[in-house]
């Protein structure tokens, strides 16, 4: 009899902790729930009015709650050319400045304190109607090209400079805005996952228990 109720003891008590890994691991799995390797953003976004003969049909989309995963070299979209239908018009830019600023939020749920990195440039060309446009953004220097990014740096870069503009019947004259991103170090030291950290403390608990009832067993039979 005393060898059952020790043997129905260890398996309550062995019950009671998995419960208690499985809070655990819910716990945890609620501190992980954004991946340490996506870094959050978003962008501000301007076109000026000055330069342009004829309505404006240029405008540029930010990137809203954007996020992207750090692998090292990666592709930053930072927002989206529109030229709207002109329909038979037309509209001629003349070194039409134009801004687009990034501001990196996040790295997993570390917030960044990087300082927005603004990027410049100007519109020359000419939209006719909705099927031809000469248009081409041509960017500055950033204002800034490197900055911290989690462990380490990451250094940002324009691709395709100048960029030409499709005419809204292409792809609905949208052009995407990109920049590379290159980065090292970034990552934070690996976190176990929540359910490797909750059969580690039953599989330890389990064993402890296992050796109180034999040493009481010990004791008894004496």
């Amino acid at each position: 009899m005393r060898r059952t109720r020790g043997w129905t003891g260890l398996r309550n008590a062995l019950i009671a902790l998995g419960l208690a890994g499985c809070a655990v691991s819910g716990a945890s799995a609620a501190a992980l729930k954004t991946d340490p390797s996506i870094m959050s953003y978003s962008t501000a976004v301007q076109v000026d009015s000055t330069g342009i003969t004829g309505a404006n049909v240029i405008s540029i989309l930010p990137a809203t709650n954007s996020g992207i995963q750090i692998t090292g070299k990666d592709n930053l979209a930072l927002g989206t050319f529109v030229i709207a239908a002109n329909n038979g018009a037309t509209t001629t830019y003349k070194n039409t400045p134009f801004s687009v600023t990034l501001n990196p939020i996040s790295l997993g749920d570390n917030a960044l304190t990087t300082e927005p990195i603004k990027i410049t440039g100007v519109l020359n060309g000419t939209v006719t109607g909705n099927y031809h446009s000469t248009v081409e953004a041509t960017f500055n220097n950033l204002s800034a090209s490197s900055f911290k990014l989690g462990n380490g740096t990451a250094n940002l870069s324009l691709v395709d400079n100048p960029k030409l503009l499709v005419p809204s019947s292409s792809n609905g004259g949208q052009t995407t805005i990109e920049a590379q991103l290159v980065s090292n170090n970034v990552a934070p030291p690996a976190v176990p996952e929540p359910s490797t950290v909750a059969m580690f403390l039953t599989t330890i608990g389990g064993l402890g228990l296992r050796r109180h009832v034999q040493n009481r067993r010990r004791m008894a039979a004496a």
